[in-house]
This record gives C-alpha cells, structure tokens and sequence, in this order.
C-alpha cells in the first residue's frame, strides 16, 4: 500500500494554518463573512424601498426633506440582533467623537478588529485593522434613516440615520468601553 504524500493532520500547516490560529480565525472569517453579506442584502433591500414618486407616508415625506446624521457624539453599541451578548452575532461598539468615528466590531467571546471610518454620504465608510495581522482594509455599511424616531425630527432640520443591518442597543457595557480604549490606541497608532 503506498502512504499517502500528505496527512490529514498537516494539511491545515501547509496551507499557511496552524491548528491554534484555526478556531479564531473561523470566528473572524463568520463576522466579516456576515458584515458582507448583510451590507449586499441591505443595500438591496434599500433599493428596493427607494421611492420613485412622491412619498405617500408623512414620515418618509419628513425624512426625505430632511438632511441625515449619524447619532451625536457619544459612545453607541449597534447589534445585529436586538440583545445583547448573543453568541455567533456580530456586534458594533463605537465612539463618535464628532470630528471622527472608531471603535470595534466583534463576536461575543472571541477576538474583535478595531476600525475608523467617517461618514461619506449615506454610508459608513470604515477602515477596519486585522487584529492579527495588523493590516487595514475598506469596508463600508449602509446608513438608513431611523423611522421609529424620523417624526421626532431633531430641532436642527436633521433626520436621525442608523447602520442598515444592525440594532442600536441601549447599555454599553464595561467590556465594550474597554475594546474602545483598545481600539482607540491601536486606530492612533496607524499612520
């Protein structure tokens, strides 16, 4: 019987895995496979619900005429389901300092990449930093206007937006706070 040239075994190690890096980074790999994929769905899905005359709800009226922003400057949690701390969801912790946007997206334990990003348009667009391989790439999530709140229209003139995809949650905890602190030295570290 002829052995095989390759084991089951060393086969992760000669595509560049190792067997400790595998179940991290399967974590990550979900989270940024689940940010795509929820980018294109909704964006699709904004399309679609785009109007093509004129508006027939009062509220989308108001929008509509309104100029969007993103929430003020604070300190915001957005998860892609409504609780907190769900495993194998993706969450959003950031901080809006006014003048810029950073903060973490991540999976309940597990690691988290750090990101910085502005508002271009109707879009968040984001550099997100791989935190294990420390190299930075674009990536962007559509901004929808928050009807729930779109009647309360700020006193300004101005529309409130939130992430398409995700759920603006109510408690920032200890842990979030202590990934922005982290994040916010990582995003001030990049030239």
């Amino acid at each position: 019987m002829i052995a095989p040239a390759c084991s089951l075994q060393s086969y992760p190690s000669r595509l560049g895995f190792t067997p400790r890096f595998k179940r991290p980074l399967a974590r990550l790999g979900l989270l940024v496979t689940s940010l795509f994929a929820l980018g294109y769905a909704f964006e699709a899905q904004a399309s679609q619900n785009q109007p093509t005359g004129a508006a027939s709800n009062p509220v989308t009226a108001l929008v509509s005429q309104s100029r969007p922003t993103f929430p003020a400057p604070g300190q915001y949690l957005f998860g892609q389901v409504p609780q907190p701390d769900q495993i194998g969801q993706g969450y959003m912790v950031l901080d809006n300092t006014g003048d810029r946007i950073y903060g973490a997206l991540y999976l309940p334990n597990s690691s988290f990449d750090c990101f910085q990003g502005q508002i271009q348009g109707n879009q968040l667009a984001m550099t997100i930093i791989n935190s294990y391989s420390q190299e930075a790439y674009p990536y962007s999530i559509a901004l929808v206007s928050d009807t729930a709140v779109a009647s309360d229209r700020l006193s300004n003139g101005l529309a409130p937006l939130s992430l398409s995809g995700f759920y603006a949650l109510e408690t920032v905890t200890d842990n979030d706070l202590r990934m922005l602190e982290m994040c916010r030295a990582v995003v001030n570290s990049q030239p």
